[in-house]
C-alpha cells in the first residue's frame, strides 16, 4: 500500500542531471543541417525507414521508457540524428512486472506521449541487441505540429505480463527526458502526479557484502583470469571492490537450473571477470547522480549504491546460494 501512495520525488536529481546535460552537450557534435535536410527530402510518413539513393538506411524509433532519455542513450552509444516529441494515438503505457517496465498497450481512444528518434539502421540493430525482450512493432504517432508519422516501438516479448509498479529511478529517467525533449508538461505531469512508483533507498538503508575474511586480497589479473573461460577455475565478479565467487551450476534435473544456466550465461557474457561498478553505473544510470564516463565520476554513494542492488540481485531466493563473498580487489595504490 505504501507504494501506491509514493510519487517521484524529481527534485532531487534536477542538479545533478543538469550538470549531466551541460557535459553532454559539450561533447556531441550536432549534424549539419545539409545532412539532415538530405536524409529528410527521402522521407515517407507511412515508412518507418528512410532508405537514400545510395543505399544508407536511417530508422524512426518511438521512445517511450529509458531510450526518452538523453544520457541513457549516449551511455549505450545511440546518437539521433534528430529527435522530437509525439503523441501515439490508441495506445497507453504500461508498467509492466517483474521490474515496471514501459511496454506499450493498444487502446482505443487512448494516447501517450514520448520522443521520436533518428538513429541509423546500425545503431537501430545495436537498439534491438538491447531491447532483447521486446520486439519491434510500427506504430503511427502524430508531432506538436499536426503531421503523422511511423516509427517502430518495442513492445515486451511475453504477452499478458502483470501490470507492476516502476521504481523511482526508472521513472525519474523518463521524466527527466521527457522535460529535456518538450513533451507537453500535462503528460509530464501526469507522470509525477499519478503514476506510484517503488521509492528509493535511502542511503542509511543501503546494504553491502561483508562475511569475508578482510585481509584477503586479489589482483585485477587473478580477476581476469575467473571470466568463466577457463572451466577449470570459478566465475569471479567484483562489485564495488568485493569479489563474489560463482559456486557453479545445479545438476541438470534441478529445480534451479534453467534460471540459473540463463542467469550464468549473462554474468559471464557481461560481468564475469570484471569490476562491474563502472559497467552498472552506465547500464543502471539514475538522473540522481553525474553522468558516469569514467571510474572518478562515481561518488561513493552511487557506489554503494550499485552494491545494494547487486546484494538485492545476488541474494534473492534464487541466487543467494551461488554466491559468496572471498575477498576485497586490491587498488592499484593498494601496499598489500
Amino acid at each position: 500500500m505504501t507504494n501506491l501512495l509514493h510519487r517521484l520525488n524529481s527534485l532531487a536529481s534536477d542538479a545533478n542531471f543538469k550538470l549531466s546535460c551541460d557535459i553532454l552537450r559539450s561533447k556531441l557534435v550536432p549534424q549539419e543541417k545539409s545532412i539532415i535536410d538530405l536524409i529528410l527530402t527521402n522521407n515517407n510518413p507511412e515508412q518507418a525507414e528512410i532508405i537514400l539513393p545510395d543505399g544508407q538506411i536511417f530508422v524512426w524509433y518511438f521512445a517511450i521508457g529509458s531510450m526518452i532519455n538523453p544520457i541513457s542513450l549516449y551511455l549505450r552509444d545511440l546518437t539521433p540524428i534528430i529527435s522530437y516529441p509525439v503523441i501515439c494515438k490508441d495506445h497507453k503505457i504500461v508498467f509492466r512486472s517483474p521490474n515496471g517496465m514501459a511496454d506499450i498497450e493498444a487502446c482505443l481512444d487512448a494516447e501517450f506521449h514520448g520522443v521520436v528518434h533518428l538513429l541509423t539502421n546500425e545503431q537501430m540493430k545495436h537498439l534491438d541487441e538491447i531491447e532483447f525482450t521486446y520486439h519491434r512493432i510500427k506504430i503511427k504517432c502524430i508531432d506538436y505540429q499536426g503531421q503523422y508519422h511511423t516509427a517502430y516501438a518495442y513492445q515486451m516479448n511475453i504477452k499478458n505480463q502483470l501490470p507492476s509498479i516502476p521504481y523511482e529511478r526508472y521513472l525519474d529517467i523518463i521524466v527527466k527526458g521527457c522535460e529535456y525533449y518538450g513533451v507537453q508538461s500535462v503528460y509530464i505531469n501526469r507522470l509525477k502526479d499519478e503514476q506510484p512508483v517503488i521509492p528509493r533507498k535511502q542511503p542509511a538503508n543501503f546494504q553491502s557484502f561483508k562475511d569475508f575474511l578482510s585481509d584477503t586480497y586479489y589482483s585485477i589479473d587473478k580477476l581476469q583470469k575467473h571470466n568463466g573461460d577457463d572451466p577449470s577455475l570459478p566465475l569471479w565478479v567484483s562489485i564495488n571492490g568485493k569479489i563474489l565467487e560463482y559456486a557453479g551450476l545445479p545438476p541438470n534435473d534441478h529445480p534451479d537450473y534453467e534460471v540459473q544456466q540463463k542467469f550464468n550465461t549473462f554474468v559471464k557474457q557481461k560481468l564475469g571477470g570484471r569490476e562491474v561498478t563502472n559497467i552498472a553505473a552506465k547500464g543502471l544510470y539514475d538522473p540522481l547522480y553525474k553522468i558516469p564516463l569514467n571510474d572518478e565520476d562515481i561518488c561513493d554513494e552511487h557506489r554503494a549504491q550499485i552494491e545494494d542492488y547487486y546484494y538485492d540481485t545476488l541474494g534473492n531466493p534464487q541466487n543467494k546460494l551461488y554466491w559468496k563473498p572471498i575477498g576485497r580487489l586490491r587498488q592499484p595504490d593498494d601496499s598489500s
